[in-house]
C-alpha cells in the first residue's frame, strides 16, 4: 500500500476545509440538565459479543432523545503518517463530507451536541512531549471543519498511559478550550473511563486532575465491582444486585469514597451497554434497577447528569437470529432521564411546557396537545405552531414516544420527547385451586371458577379449559384455565385434580416458605415426611439421616408420582492455586471445568488494576467436564483475579478466584512471629495471622469473628476475605 506523507494529508485536509467550513455550525451546543449520550459508529456492520450486527446509519436518523452524540473515533489511521490522531469519515456510513457537516448542523439546530470521540478499543494513540500544540491544532481544524461541539476522551487499555498521553492530551485540550473561550464558546470536554481507572491511583486520574475546571462531565463505564462495608463485594455482573451496584458505584464516585476519586454528581454520567451484543458485561436486564438507583441518588440531593451508552448503532441493530433491537435502549431510558432532571432552558429558544410522561388507560381517548403550551420571549404564545411527530394507539397496550418541536421567528427550534404509556390491568382468574375428588363422584371444572377484568368486567363466560378429568379412573390430572381480555392480554393458571378411591389421603404438599413444627406431615416427591422439630425452607429428602425430616411412607395420591423438576445448572472451576511462578514472562494455569449440563464458558483474567492480561481470555462450548490451560503472557508480579461465567439455556453461574504471580526466586517475606493462617481454627476477634501473600491480617470483631475460621474467608487469598479480616 502506498504511504501518504503528513504534508500530503495536511494539504488534502486544507482543501476540504476550504470546501466545507462555511457550512459548519457557528455556535457550540452545550445541553443543560440531563444528557443521554450515545456513541455513533464511523463504520458499518459491527459484529457483537453475541454475534449480532450493528448497521451504519446517518446522523439525521438518530433518535432525538439522544441529545449528545459522540462520533467514533479520532485516532491514528497510519503510523507512517505521524502520531497525531485525526478523523476520516468512512464512506461505509453512506454520508459524503458535505452531508456529514450538514447533519451535524441539523442536530445542533435541534439543541443536540455532537462530539468527536478520541480512541476506542483498537486505537493506536501514543503521543510524546512536544506534541501538545500540534494535537491542539488538529482538534481545532476538525472542529472548525465539521462543526463539532467538543471532544470525548475514550482511550482504553494500553493507550491510556502510553508514552506521554497522560500529560500531552490534557495540555492540548486546555489550549483548545481556551481558544474557543476567547470566542465566547464552550468547547465540551468529556471522558469515558472504566471504573477501575477511577480509583485514587487509577490511570485516568492524570486526565481528570489535568483538566480540572476544563472538563464538563465524565461518562463512566463498566468495571469489576465495588466493595461496600457491611454488604461486601457487589459485582457488576450480578443481575440481582444491579440496583445496588449502580447506586453504590455512583455514590462512591460522587462522594470520593471507597477508594475512588471524587466526581461531582452533576458531572457524572452513568454508562451502560445498549444490549448484550454491545459489550461483554454490564448490560442492565431490568431497567427498573437503574431507575431505582437514580431515584435514590436524587433523594439524597445528588442526581446524576444522565446516562451514556455504547452505542446508537447497536440500539437499531439485530441479534444473532436477525431480530431487531428496535431502539429499546433510548425508548426506555430517554424519557426517564429527560424527565428526571429537567434541562435548563437555553436563552433565545422557545419553551414547551406540559410535557410530563402520561399513562393512558386502554381503549380511552388521548389528546397529545392537552395541557401542552409553547411560548417565546420575543414571539409570545406559539402553542398553535407546535408540531407533534409519532402517534399513540390507545387500542394497543404499550409504550409510545412523541416528539414535540416548535420554532420561533428567529428559526430557533426546541425539540422535546414525551413517553405515553397505554396500560391495561391483567384479567384475574378466581376459584382455580387444586382439588381431590373421590373416584366415582361428579366433577365440574367450572364450579366456583370466575374471571374478571378492570376494563371489561365479568369475563367468566370467556374462560377456556383444556384437559379432562376422568373420575372413573384414579390418577392425577392437569387442567389449564385461560382468559384473554380486550387488550389481548392472556392469563393462564394450571390446576391439579387428584382422583382416588377414597382410601388414599393426599397429604398437603411441602412448601418452601411454610413453617413446620414437630409432628407435621407433608408430601414431597411421592413420599410422606414428618418434621422432627421446627423448620422452614429445608427440603424433605435432602436433610440426611439425622436431619429434620423423616420418611413416613409413600404418598402417590392415585399412583402418579409428580414429575421431578430438572436439576439446576451447576458449574465450577477447580485447580486455581493461590500462587503461580512467572518464567520468562509467562505463567501457566491448568484448570478443570466441571458442569452438569452442556454449557458455554467465558474466562477473563485481570491484574490488580483491572487491566486484562494477555492470554487470560478464554471462550468455549463444552458438553461436560473439560481441562483448560491458560498461558498468561508478558505478565508482572502482583495480585490477579480470574472470573468464570458459565451459561446453559439461560441459567448462569459465575465464580471468581484470586491468585498472586511471583517471579522465580522471589524473596521470602520477612520473618515474623505472627503464625500462618490455618483454615478451621477457632480464631477470636483481634487474632493476627500471616496470609499466603506475606501480609499480616487481624480477625474482625463480632459479628464477623465466626467467619475467620472458614477457608472461604482465608485472608488475602479468598474472594471474601475482607468480610472477616482487616489487613494490617
Amino acid at each position: 500500500m502506498k504511504k501518504t506523507s503528513l504534508f500530503a494529508l495536511s494539504a488534502v485536509a486544507l482543501s476540504c476545509a476550504i470546501s466545507f467550513t462555511a457550512h459548519a455550525g457557528d455556535e457550540m451546543v452545550n445541553p443543560e440538565g440531563g444528557v443521554v449520550v450515545g456513541y455513533w459508529h464511523n463504520w458499518a456492520d459491527g459484529q457483537g459479543y453475541k454475534m449480532g450486527n450493528a448497521p451504519a446509519m446517518t446522523l439525521k436518523d438518530i433518535n432525538p432523545m439522544y441529545n449528545v452524540v459522540d462520533v467514533s473515533f479520532m485516532k491514528v489511521y497510519d503510523v507512517a503518517a505521524g502520531r497525531i490522531p485525526t478523523f476520516h469519515l468512512d464512506p461505509a456510513t453512506g454520508l459524503t463530507e458535505q452531508q456529514f457537516i450538514e447533519q451535524i448542523k441539523q442536530l445542533n439546530d435541534q439543541g443536540r451536541a455532537v462530539l468527536l470521540a478520541l480512541g476506542g478499543a483498537d486505537a493506536h494513540v501514543e503521543m510524546k512531549k512536544g506534541d501538545e500544540q500540534a494535537f491542539a491544532d488538529e482538534i481545532i481544524r476538525l472542529t472548525d471543519l465539521y462543526g463539532f461541539d467538543g471532544l470525548d476522551i475514550d482511550l482504553e487499555q494500553a493507550a491510556i498511559d502510553a508514552a506521554d498521553n497522560q500529560t500531552v492530551i490534557p495540555a492540548a485540550l486546555r489550549m483548545v478550550k481556551d481558544h474557543y473561550r476567547a470566542q465566547g464558546k464552550n468547547f465540551l470536554i468529556t471522558m469515558a473511563p472504566e471504573f477501575p481507572y477511577l480509583t485514587a491511583s487509577g490511570k485516568y486520574i492524570p486526565y481528570i486532575t489535568g483538566l480540572e475546571g476544563y472538563y464538563d462531565w465524565i461518562n463512566n463505564q463498566g468495571g469489576d465491582g465495588v466493595y461496600v462495608e457491611g454488604i461486601g463485594w457487589i459485582a457488576q455482573s450480578k443481575d440481582e444486585l444491579k440496583e445496588e451496584f449502580i447506586y453504590y458505584m455512583s455514590d462512591s464516585l460522587i462522594n470520593g469514597t471507597r477508594g475512588f476519586t471524587k466526581i461531582p454528581h452533576d458531572k457524572l454520567v452513568f454508562g451502560i451497554p445498549t444490549n448484550i451484543d454491545a459489550a461483554a458485561t454490564g448490560y442492565v436486564q431490568d431497567p427498573q434497577d437503574l431507575f431505582d438507583a437514580f431515584k435514590r441518588l436524587e433523594a439524597q440531593s445528588q442526581p446524576l447528569r444522565g446516562v451514556m451508552t455504547w452505542s446508537i448503532n447497536w440500539d437499531i441493530g439485530t441479534n444473532a437470529a436477525g431480530q431487531a433491537y428496535n431502539s429499546s435502549f433510548i425508548n426506555t431510558y430517554g424519557p426517564f432521564i429527560h424527565s428526571q432532571v429537567p434541562p435548563v432552558v437555553q436563552p433565545g429558544k422557545p419553551v414547551i411546557t406540559g410535557l410530563t410522561d402520561a399513562r393512558v388507560q386502554h381503549r380511552s381517548n388521548f389528546d397529545p396537545m392537552a395541557g401542552v403550551t409553547a411560548t417565546d420571549k420575543e414571539d409570545g404564545t406559539l402553542t398553535s405552531a407546535i408540531n407533534v411527530s409519532g402517534s399513540v394507539d390507545t387500542q394497543r397496550v404499550g409504550e409510545y414516544v412523541l416528539t414535540y418541536s416548535v420554532s420561533d421567528s428567529d428559526n430557533n427550534e426546541t425539540v422535546s420527547p414525551r413517553k405515553v404509556t397505554v396500560f391495561s390491568a391483567l384479567p384475574t382468574l378466581s376459584g382455580v385451586a387444586n382439588a381431590v375428588v373421590k373416584m366415582g363422584e361428579s366433577f365440574d371444572p367450572m364450579a366456583g371458577v370466575s374471571a374478571s377484568d378492570a376494563e371489561d368486567g365479568d369475563l367468566t363466560a370467556n374462560i377456556t379449559v383444556s384437559g379432562t378429568v376422568n373420575t372413573a379412573v384414579a390418577g392425577q390430572y392437569e387442567l389449564v384455565y385461560s382468559i384473554t381480555d380486550s387488550a389481548n392480554q392472556t392469563v393462564t393458571v394450571k390446576r391439579t385434580v387428584v382422583v382416588n378411591d377414597g382410601s388414599i389421603v393426599c397429604t398437603n404438599p411441602w412448601k418452601a416458605d411454610a413453617t413446620y413444627v414437630e409432628g407435621d406431615v407433608v408430601s414431597h416427591n411421592g413420599k410422606n415426611w414428618q418434621a422432627g422439630w421446627w423448620t422452614q425452607g429445608d427440603e424433605p429428602g435432602t436433610t440426611g439421616e439425622w436431619g429434620v425430616w423423616r420418611e413416613a411412607g409413600d404418598s402417590d395420591c392415585g399412583g402418579v408420582v409428580p414429575p421431578q423438576p430438572e436439576a439446576d445448572f451447576t458449574a465450577s472451576l477447580a485447580g486455581v492455586n493461590s500462587t503461580y511462578k512467572i518464567t520468562n514472562g509467562t505463567a501457566t494455569l491448568n484448570l478443570n471445568y466441571t458442569a452438569n449440563k452442556a454449557s458455554s464458558v467465558q474466562i477473563d483474567v485481570i491484574d490488580a488494576m483491572g487491566y486484562p492480561v494477555n492470554g487470560g481470555n478464554f471462550t468455549a462450548d463444552f458438553t461436560g467436564n473439560s481441562a483448560i490451560k491458560l498461558v498468561l503472557d508478558n505478565v508482572a508480579e502482583g495480585k490477579h483475579s480470574l472470573r468464570m461465567i458459565a451459561e446453559s439455556k439461560g441459567e448462569q453461574v459465575e465464580s471468581r478466584h484470586h491468585f498472586t504471580l511471583e517471579e522465580q526466586g522471589t524473596v521470602e517475606p520477612p520473618v515474623t512471629d505472627v503464625p500462618a493462617y490455618e483454615a478451621g481454627k477457632a480464631y477470636q476477634a483481634g487474632d493476627q495471622v500471616l496470609g499466603t501473600d506475606g501480609n499480616v491480617y487481624q480477625c474482625k470483631p463480632w459479628p464477623y469473628t465466626g467467619w475467620c475460621a472458614s477457608a472461604s474467608y482465608a485472608p488475602g487469598s479468598s474472594q471474601y476475605w475482607a468480610d472477616a479480616w482487616d489487613k494490617l
